[in-house]
């Protein structure tokens, strides 16, 4: 799937477990290990700024179909980062390429295939040179890294330039760590030591009484970094200006709030939705009406989908059917739909422009095997009559949906309150499942 805007996919490991750290004191590298993971670095390990650098390039291979191979001008780099164009962050950039030549990181058993946990080691950059009569750099990113990224079953999409507006290291640090742990809860608990160790704070050197000294991870220095950051992150999470500039997406904004166990020297974090913003970052111009297009099936097909009908919501639906195609546009709408229960036309609008419908597209295709099959008119007609009089539509797994629509084609349209949107079937997807109503002792299977 080809990304748009300053988007990228990131598996959660990579996320979870510390690609960088947050200031490299020494040239001689950094061995650093966690249970289920390990991390060595034979040159001088990456901080923020290296972060930053690998983030956009991993950007860059995503926009390319996940291609390994680029090549890209060190004032592109450095410009898309947001960098002053210098010999000095020309040397820093070229520091970094031997930094992420340098790495490398072991899992054991993180990586989940749906029927076992996996162990797996990778590089990150496998090669990097400066071509000086193109001026232009040509980098490999390790294959096995980027295929990880690009078929993981648990992941999360970030955006970059929100990412970049981040100064502080705990603060994108934090921020890594927050999207793993609010990817399926509002609420995060851990020690504060511990915490202090996944941001990767500096210890300090406690003397013992027989003379050697060790390194001591003080919960007061967790806290003290932690609110620097957490204040930062509210900061940005609440510059309306900045977000609508970025084309954020209101329901992945929220602020951030915690309190701390000081007896058991723990911190939980709570995610705060922010759906006072929301007024403010879908309201938009009306810009002027397109032409009127001739009817179409697909195109007609989409507009019945649509949860209100008018001429600028039909306008504009043609419009992106024609620039994006039908499955684009079908995803963002039923996003839409779930999310955009005020200013539905501006919130739809923002979905088509920004493609926000993307993470849970590729959540969908994971978990509903697409079919192209075709059911015959008669399985079609039983399948509408038994959809119709269902309330629920269960799954071979087990899983159990709510049925919201059935659409003249067979498609079903189905939610679960655990998913951010809702979804929809095609009816050859559909045929192979078990339709209940409200009353289990009235489900019933279709022929």
């Amino acid at each position: 799937m080809t990304l748009t805007k300053s988007v990228l996919k990131q598996d959660l490991n990579f996320l979870n477990y510390p690609l960088w750290f947050q200031v490299s004191r020494t040239n001689s590298g950094l061995n650093w290990q966690e249970s289920g993971y390990t991390y060595q670095a034979t040159w001088r390990a990456p901080d923020q700024l290296d972060q930053l650098f690998l983030m956009y390039l991993l950007m860059r291979a995503q926009q390319e179909d996940y291609s390994p191979r680029l090549a890209l001008s060190r004032y592109e780099i450095l410009k898309g980062c947001g960098c002053p164009i210098n010999p000095q962050y020309l040397r820093r950039l070229e520091d970094s390429l031997k930094r992420w030549q340098a790495v490398e990181i072991a899992f054991d058993q993180c990586f989940d295939t749906g029927q076992e946990l996996i162990s797996a080691r990778f590089s990150i950059l496998d090669q990097a040179s400066l071509d000086t009569s193109q001026r232009r750099l040509n980098l490999v990113l390790n294959p096995a890294f980027l295929a990880q990224i690009q078929h993981s079953t648990q992941f999360k999409y970030l955006d970059f330039n929100y990412y970049r507006l981040l100064r502080r290291p705990v603060s994108r640090r934090l921020h890594e760590l927050l999207n793993v742990a609010f990817k399926q809860q509002p609420h995060w608990r851990l020690p504060l030591t511990e915490l202090g160790r996944k941001l990767t704070l500096y210890s300090r050197r406690k003397k013992k009484r027989n003379g050697q000294s060790e390194e001591v991870l003080y919960p007061s220095d967790v806290l003290t970094a932690v609110k620097a950051a957490v204040e930062e992150m509210n900061q940005l999470a609440t510059d309306v200006e900045s977000l609508r500039a970025l084309g954020m997406d209101p329901r992945e904004i929220y602020a951030i709030a915690y309190d701390t166990d000081k007896k058991k020297k723990q911190i939980t974090f709570h995610k705060a939705p922010l759906s006072h913003l929301f007024d403010e970052l879908t309201l938009e111009p009306e810009h002027g009406q397109t032409e009127a297009r001739n009817k179409e099936p697909r195109l007609e097909e989409l507009v019945g989908f649509l949860k209100r009908s008018s001429r600028p919501l039909r306008e504009l639906i043609s419009r992106y059917y024609r620039s994006h195609g039908y499955d684009y546009v079908k995803w963002n709408i039923f996003y839409a739909n779930r999310n955009g229960a005020r200013n539905y036309v501006s919130y739809l609008k923002l979905c088509l422009q920004h493609n926000w419908a993307q993470e849970f597209r590729e959540e969908y295709e994971r978990m509903f095997e697409a079919s192209e099959q075709q059911i015959d008119e008669r399985k079609l007609g039983a399948l509408i009559k038994v959809a119709e009089q269902a309330d629920y539509l269960l799954m071979s797994d087990g899983r159990r949906f709510r049925i919201k629509r059935v659409f003249p084609n067979g498609a079903i349209e189905i939610s679960h309150r655990s998913f951010k949107m809702d979804f929809v079937l095609s009816p050859a997807q559909a045929y192979g499942c078990r339709f209940e109503r409200e009353n289990p002792s009235q489900s019933q299977r279709k022929d």
